[in-house]
């Protein structure tokens, strides 16, 4: 429970803010907790003086889109998330979809941790720490080691910490790679009470040989696509949906191995690119594919290399699997069947599940050119997100539009802050 954003959203009636926050407080610190007066008088000055100085002092303003995150469809890595994406891209100066970036042979990535893990920290370190990490090697690095940012609520339990150090390390001892430096801190301090864990993991690795950029796809490759156990996300819909048997299936590490394999120096030189298929599923590896092309997708063999188990829930609880993440290796090439016979040889099933062609047939078609197009949100996998749905009241217009704008008004004040910085 966010207090200082309880306060924030109350201000200025004093009354409703102190009734509020003392039941809040009550609820995680029990009614005799003997700071719940003080604590909200401290917050009311606090939150007064902030807003006043947001007020007049534009350096603590930011520009107001009136676009919430949540409708926006920021993290739900469908087309609302893409558009963002797109924006920070642009503020950034990369402008293109990448796994990870690589700068003077180093290759980093970061990878948060997934929100609905919270109250499971070894299944949230775990993935998270192999997320970050396949991010760096599946562009061709080899891992060096990971960062640890690890924010607790004022009221977690510290073992929670320590499970999911463990979650971190199980990853990190498998590839032999140390944790290399790490934070730990609550979130908001003082003023966020409740057991919530957040925060996320980076990776960083030295790159082998060749990196496998998206901008070396070329059309006619084929795709490899080994097969998908599932990370985060697959977990987070087996414990909310009651299928407990499928969270061990997502324990699995052979989207590491497929990445090492990949870089070997036999195969590299044939390996033009590579990917994992993650948030947003399928659908969204293909709109961040460079702008002229798409995939053709033979769907049922895609779905064949989805982990048995793991179909089986999608397939029973009617989620999507094109449009969610299944931790699979995408691998373009124009020679499958060495990229195959060299998988196999390390017990890594496989199979080509589709080429590249032009865009202008879709950015995703299946074998008979029937367009399957991004949703607005990824597949709803969770009971809550099946009720928000995959639409939203915004247009894509909207939000494009508003943060340009947005754009435009942070650019003015990092250009003035750097003027400021150079002058001094």
């Amino acid at each position: 429970m966010d207090l200082e954003g309880i306060a924030r959203r109350l201000y200025p009636n004093i009354e409703e803010i102190r009734k509020k926050i003392i039941e809040e407080v009550e609820f995680y610190k029990g009614k005799d907790y003997q700071l719940k007066e003080q604590l909200t008088d401290a917050l009311i000055e606090e939150v007064k003086k902030s807003i006043i100085a947001s007020k007049i002092e534009p350096l603590l303003s930011y520009p107001v889109t009136g676009l919430k995150a949540g409708e926006a469809g920021l993290g739900s890595r469908g087309k609302g998330d893409h558009i963002i994406h797109e924006k920070i891209l642009s503020l950034s100066g990369l402008n293109k979809f990448e796994d990870a970036r690589v700068n003077k042979n180093v290759v980093v990535s970061i990878d948060g941790i997934h929100s609905r893990l919270a109250y499971f920290p070894f299944l949230a370190g775990f993935h998270a720490t192999r997320a970050a990490l396949r991010d760096v090697m599946v562009k061709g690095a080899e891992p060096i080691g990971v960062l640890v940012d690890i924010h607790l609520s004022d009221d977690s339990d510290l073992g929670m910490l320590l499970d999911f150090e463990a979650g971190v390390m199980t990853v990190t001892e498998f590839l032999g790679i140390p944790i290399l430096a790490g934070s730990t801190l609550r979130i908001g301090g003082d003023l966020v009470i409740g057991e919530r864990i957040s925060g996320g993991i980076g990776a960083v690795g030295l790159l082998k040989r060749v990196f496998f950029s998206r901008d070396k796809i070329e059309e006619g490759d084929y795709i490899v696509m080994t097969e998908g156990n599932g990370g985060g996300t697959i977990t987070t819909t087996a414990i909310y949906n009651g299928f407990y048997d499928v969270v061990k299936e997502t324990l699995s590490l052979v989207d590491l191995v497929t990445c090492r394999v990949i870089s070997e120096e036999s195969i590299v030189n044939k390996v033009h690119s590579a990917t994992d298929i993650t948030n947003g599923g399928i659908r969204a590896t293909a709109y961040e594919l460079p702008e002229n092309f798409g995939i053709e997708l033979e769907k049922e063999v895609f779905i064949s290399l989805i982990n048995p188990k793991v179909y089986e829930m999608l397939n029973s609880l009617g989620i999507d699997p094109l449009g969610l993440s299944i931790d699979s290796i995408a691998i373009f090439t124009k020679e499958p069947e060495v990229i195959l016979k060299k998988l196999a040889e390390s017990g890594i099933r496989a199979g080509i599940i589709g080429r590249i062609v032009r865009a202008d047939k879709g950015k995703l078609v299946d074998e008979r050119g029937n367009r399957l197009e991004m949703g607005f949100r990824e597949s709803p996998y969770t009971p809550i997100k099946k009720i928000i749905g995959n639409k939203t009241s915004y247009s894509e217009e909207l939000i494009r539009q508003r943060l340009n704008e947005a754009l435009k008004l942070v650019k003015e004040k990092k250009e003035n802050v750097l003027k400021t910085l150079k002058a001094s």
